[in-house]
């Protein structure tokens, strides 16, 4: 009966053991799996590179017609005229083309830095130099990345900034509204019901309308026309740099790919190496 036990006891044993076994195998699949995955993402992304430069470029000169910023400036003043309120068609174009291509890089790269990443082989001694490409690569990839999202964060206060600047011309009507409410009460004596209490209220809205000066402020034309300017200029320059930097990421990936996906050889069988998924 003792042998019964503890022969039960080794086959619980064998069994737990073989599920524990079975999990880290479908665990490190899955992982596996991800991992080819994010090869399939950086490389697509990495293939349409020159197409995303080409097409980037080409909408840079559409949407960004002058050449300077003075030449911005007095375009925007002329074109604000007597309606300050009007807005900048040409900011507002390039406007949303930086601001998308920005959030496009910022994606691309996230996926770059994730196919790097699931590429980092097993810690081991020697063998180590490709490994340092991806951390030197990785590190690059997380500085460019925090600039374009710096840029992202700053053009947002544009309208902000230029509401606030539109609101201090002196010739536009501001309405302002005050609400009066009144309440009484009362007490009635005698009468065919006897004594009673008695209550009203009442609520005025009244509407005023004013204005500081018929004239429109022609240096508050120009600081307008200036704030257009310079987002227009940070704009241009926003995605003039994304492109070079994109170019530069690409650039590093064609003259270290073998490195960053293999980087200790496509022989090595380390994990994360794109072979077996465990060393012994």
């Amino acid at each position: 009966f003792g042998r019964v036990r503890r022969s039960s006891k080794k086959l619980h044993y064998y069994a737990h053991k073989t599920a524990a076994i079975k999990q880290a195998s479908e665990a490190t699949m899955s992982i596996s799996a991800l991992r080819t995955e994010s090869s399939t993402a950086a490389k697509a992304i990495l293939s349409s590179g020159v197409d995303t430069l080409t097409s980037l470029s080409t909408a840079l000169s559409t949407a960004a017609p002058y050449a300077d910023i003075s030449s911005a400036e007095s375009a925007f003043v002329a074109a604000i005229g007597a309606d300050v309120e009007k807005s900048n068609d040409v900011v507002d174009g390039l406007y949303v083309v930086v601001r998308d291509a920005l959030v496009k890089a910022i994606a691309n790269i996230r996926v770059l830095e994730k196919f790097i990443g699931l590429r980092v082989p097993q810690m081991e001694d020697g063998n180590n130099f490709g490994v340092t490409v991806q951390m030197m690569m990785s590190k690059l990839l997380k500085e460019k990345r925090e600039q374009l999202s710096t840029s992202l964060s700053d053009t947002s206060k544009y309208y902000s900034s230029r509401a606030d600047a539109i609101d201090k011309f002196n010739h536009l009507s501001k309405t302002s509204k005050v609400q009066t409410m009144s309440e009484s009460t009362g007490k009635s004596t005698g009468g065919k019901d006897g004594d009673s209490n008695t209550a009203s209220s009442n609520t005025s809205v009244e509407t005023k309308t004013s204005t500081s000066s018929d004239k429109i402020d022609a240096h508050r034309v120009k600081a307008l026309a200036a704030l257009d300017a310079q987002m227009y200029c940070d704009l241009k320059f926003a995605l003039e740099g994304m492109v070079d930097d994109y170019l530069i990421i690409l650039d590093n990936f064609e003259k270290n790919m073998d490195k960053l996906e293999h980087p200790r050889g496509k022989s090595y069988g380390g994990y994360g190496s794109g072979g077996s998924s465990m060393v012994y």
